[in-house]
């Protein structure tokens, strides 16, 4: 047995040492942090530029991207990590998405009959809590400017989100004491109630005011 030691010595020095040890080469060349999936961008119209942003988790994990976007025709969060792009493809694992200051929750919300479960960008939180959603509308020109429809949301008292025709009346409700500062914001800006970042200007706007008359009390 001692005269086939050398040899057995021989044998395990020389294994080798990708049997022992992780390849690098096969290792995902960008951090996938158990929510991304890696893709290669196309060039289309729904495409927009990356901006600024952060993707919070539901266990408080704060992932700054070198740029983050919402990709309107297909519903998904889009990423720029380092070269490399990648989509949230757990979005259920996902608290909020800040983009560029624009928070996106994934949510069950209700439209047209049916539970859906989809990306809102988040107006106002609260009692109530309020959202909007983009929608291309169908075009018969694919070389056509991109058009956007705007669909509101009000979730009230836990339920789904369902959709409303305007969230003029669910705004002026929760900031009863300040509906004639929104009518008249909107007013000098020349906004429409049916444009939702006017809407979301107006809400900062309205969270601004409410604020300065707690804090002079």
């Amino acid at each position: 047995m001692k005269k086939f030691l050398p040899l057995l010595l021989i044998f395990i020095i020389n294994i080798p040492t990708g049997f022992c040890s992780d390849n690098p080469a096969q290792k995902p060349q960008f951090p996938n942090y158990g929510i991304f999936q890696y893709f290669v961008p196309t060039q289309s119209l729904t495409s927009t530029n990356f901006l600024p942003g952060k993707i919070i988790t539901l266990d408080k994990h704060i992932i700054t991207p070198k740029g983050v976007r919402y990709n309107i025709a297909e519903d998904e969060i889009e990423c720029q990590i380092n070269t490399q792009y990648s989509r949230i493809s757990s979005p259920h694992k996902i608290s909020e998405v800040d983009i560029n200051g624009d928070l996106f929750v994934y949510k069950k919300y209700l439209y047209k009959g049916d539970s859906i479960m989809g990306y809102l960008q988040k107006i106002h939180t609260g009692v109530q809590n309020l959202y909007v959603k983009q929608y291309l509308k169908d075009s018969q020109n694919p070389h056509s400017k991109l058009d956007i429809k705007d669909v509101f949301f009000a979730e009230k008292s836990g339920n789904l989100p369902r959709k409303v025709n305007s969230l003029r009346s669910e705004i002026l409700n929760i900031y009863k004491n300040q509906a004639s500062y929104a009518n008249q914001f909107m007013k000098n800006n020349n906004y429409s109630w049916s444009d939702s970042k006017a809407l979301v200007q107006l809400v900062n706007y309205l969270e601004k005011l409410t604020a300065d008359n707690v804090a002079s009390r």
